[in-house]
């Protein structure tokens, strides 16, 4: 799950700065997202370390009645572009932002963040076999491990055709190491 919409007065790119919570909109999201997910009998939830998505898990947790635990491996991306007004992130940096020359000046790679991503799956399943788990985590951690999944590259356009939405979730099953994504509209 995307944690809900931040509250974001200035409109910069906040990555892994703290103090962004959620915004009124995201406090919405979240227990909407709660409703969908009390039918689902939840037995574990895990946020990112940042305020944003401990917040949503704990809106969530509110209602399925599962206590949140913390996984560094689900943070936001490590960006070199933090604190940048979102116009000049949507009109110059969005689409290059894995780009080689980013990524030698320090900017984390979608290797390495579909990599963590996976590390925290295999731990999850190996450890919690057969359990419905909740992760709430960020937008592009959550859409590169998706196409890292489905053997496919995570692009500009992959991101733009799949992002998913804040307060929204997608469900994966996972069978003999093989995944299988569904979107909450299709369940």
């Amino acid at each position: 799950m995307r944690h809900g919409e931040v509250h974001n007065p200035k409109r910069v790119l906040y990555g892994r700065q703290p103090r962004f919570g959620l915004s009124e909109k995201g406090r919405r999201e979240a227990m909407l997202a709660a409703s969908k997910l009390k039918k689902k009998d939840i037995d574990r939830i895990f946020t990112s370390p940042l305020l944003r998505t401990r917040q949503t898990g704990a809106i969530i947790a509110g209602t399925v009645g599962v206590k949140p635990r913390i996984s560094g491996l689900l943070v936001e991306v490590d960006t070199i572009f933090e604190n940048i007004p979102l116009t000049y992130y949507h009109e110059k940096i969005q689409t290059v932002l894995y780009a080689e020359e980013n990524i030698k000046k320090g900017q984390e790679s979608i290797s390495v963040i579909a990599a963590r991503m996976q590390r925290f799956v295999k731990r999850i399943a190996k450890k919690y076999p057969g359990e419905k788990i909740l992760v709430v985590s960020h937008g592009d951690p959550i859409m590169i491990f998706n196409a890292y999944s489905r053997n496919k590259e995570f692009t500009w356009n992959f991101k733009r055709k799949h992002y998913l939405k804040t307060g929204c979730f997608l469900t994966v099953k996972i069978r003999d190491n093989l995944y299988k994504w569904e979107d909450e509209e299709s369940e």
